[in-house]
């Protein structure tokens, strides 16, 4: 017997009355994909993991302001690839726990690889190859989400695949291996439990923070101090606002070492 198709319209409907057994539901069916597109951009730090705490936040407190669920679904989207990669700019790669096996040609784990050499992606190429592989949108989908031409959507995947799949070629991957199928091969990937746990447990504080009147005086996306992730959000927003403060004051001269610096251990 074939198992139910996954109502995500249905789903979204009982979150706009925050509803958690439909919060929760979506979460279910979300986790690894919104997970492994923040880690393989952000890492797993601090940085990391409280991003993915706001970007479910907001899909709760999103809800305050969207009347449908499409509405929703591309409030959560663009938040999860706008907002959270302009607040973790700053970490890159240096932040991710991903290495090649040291004999990638015995182990013939050619996932690995991937996600090592997706570090020579641009932002937009990085971004917009993980909508398409990891999240599962149509190029014209995610040409809407962030009103641009869908040709530099196309443009910008195209590029990142041709990238990916000339790295792994000289790194010996074989020919018949699709860039596709090594993919995949990579979602195995999840949240840890503990971060599950917070997740959930967290569902009736946004709930609150949705209804009550403090919600309507902050940004959506700015989760308030309180203990745990969320306690964490505004101290780590404080040291990135003061981390490009001071990189914007630094010499021209500088500023290209620095490049040539972070290019050298890309």
């Amino acid at each position: 017997m074939k198992s139910r198709r996954f109502d995500t319209e249905a789903v979204l409907k009982k979150i706009l009355k925050h509803d958690k057994e439909g919060f929760s539901s979506f979460y279910e069916r979300y986790r690894g994909r919104v997970y492994r597109f923040i880690v393989r951009q952000y890492g797993t730090s601090e940085f990391g993991k409280a991003a993915y705490y706001s970007t479910w936040r907001h899909l709760v407190v999103a809800g305050d302001s969207s009347k449908t669920p499409k509405e929703l679904k591309l409030s959560f989207f663009q938040y999860l690839g706008t907002s959270v990669g302009s607040l973790m700019s700053a970490q890159r790669t240096q932040e991710q726990t991903n290495y090649l096996p040291k004999d990638i040609e015995q182990d013939e784990n050619w996932s690995l690889a991937l996600i090592e050499h997706m570090k020579q992606l641009g932002d937009d190429q990085k971004r917009y190859f993980l909508f398409k592989h990891e999240i599962g949108i149509s190029e014209a989908a995610i040409a809407r989400t962030f009103s641009v031409k869908r040709k530099a959507v196309e443009s910008c995947i195209d590029a990142a695949e041709e990238t990916l799949k000339s790295s792994l070629h000289e790194a010996g991957m074989p020919q018949k291996l699709s860039l596709e199928k090594v993919y995949r091969e990579s979602r195995v990937v999840k949240p840890p439990h503990s971060w599950d746990k917070e997740i959930l447990e967290s569902f009736d504080m946004w709930v609150k923070q949705a209804n009550g009147p403090v919600s309507r005086a902050v940004k959506r996306e700015d989760p308030p101090s309180s203990e745990g992730i969320s306690g964490k959000w505004q101290q780590l927003r404080d040291q990135l606002k003061s981390k490009f403060t001071s990189l914007n004051r630094k010499s021209p001269a500088k500023q290209s070492r620095d490049r040539k610096l972070s290019s050298s251990h890309n």
